[in-house]
This record gives structure tokens, sequence and C-alpha cells, in this order.
């Protein structure tokens, strides 16, 4: 067996302690890493913030591309093909209709003159 002298065994002391100071500094930090992980309101609490982080920074960016002049002049352009499309719809339904009211069969008429026989059939005149 070696013999060591006082002083190297103060130093062998010295290094144990301090392993095993460093040793439970490791594991309280292990221990309060677990203890975050099962700290299930504190989770919540924090995915709550990250979703609301991302809901404003949608809707800032949404915001910012709907102010854009690339935008309003898509939707000025969108807005005046619409307008010609509706105004080109409503000729095409008055064109239909001034060429179908010509031609449009109503009820017929009968006026029976008094001493006829028989009922005479009144014709329409154009334009009424």
């Amino acid at each position: 067996m070696t013999v060591q002298g006082r002083h190297g065994a103060e130093a062998a002391t010295e290094e144990l302690r301090q392993e095993v100071d460093r040793a439970r500094h490791e594991l309280g930090d292990t221990v309060e890493q677990l203890a975050a992980k099962a700290d299930v309101k504190a989770l919540a609490r924090e995915k709550a913030e990250y979703a609301r982080s991302r809901a404003r920074d949608a809707a800032a960016s949404a915001w910012q591309a709907a102010g854009s002049e690339e935008t309003m002049a898509r939707a000025r352009q969108g807005g005046a093909v619409v307008a010609s499309a509706g105004a080109l719809a409503v000729a095409a339904l008055w064109i239909r209709h001034r060429r179908t009211s010509s031609r449009r069969v109503g009820p017929v008429r009968f006026r029976i003159a008094p001493g006829q026989r028989r009922a005479v059939k009144v014709r329409r005149r154009k334009g009424r």
C-alpha cells in the first residue's frame, strides 16, 4: 500500500468535495428541468402565448399586404371587370326582352258586338 503525505490527502479530499458539489449542481439542474416538463399549466401558458404571438404576426402581415399598392391596384382592376360584366349582362337581358316582347303571344281577346252571332278576334297594336 502506498503511503501518501498529508498534503496529498488534503488535495484528494478537496477534489472529491468539488466533484460532489458539481454533481449536486448538475442534479439540481436536472431536477428543475424535469419539474418544468411536468408543470402542465406553465406549458399550456407558453403554448398559448406562442399561438397568440403567431396570430398577431399573421394579422400584422395581412394588414400590411392588404394596404400595399399592388393589392389596391388589383382590387380596382377587379372592380372594373365585375362592373363591365354586369353591364354586359344587363344589356343582353334588355335586348332579349325587346326581341321577345314583340313576338309574345298573350291571352286572345274576343269581343262580341251587339247583334253578332260569334266572337271576333281583337288584334293588338305594336308598341303596346
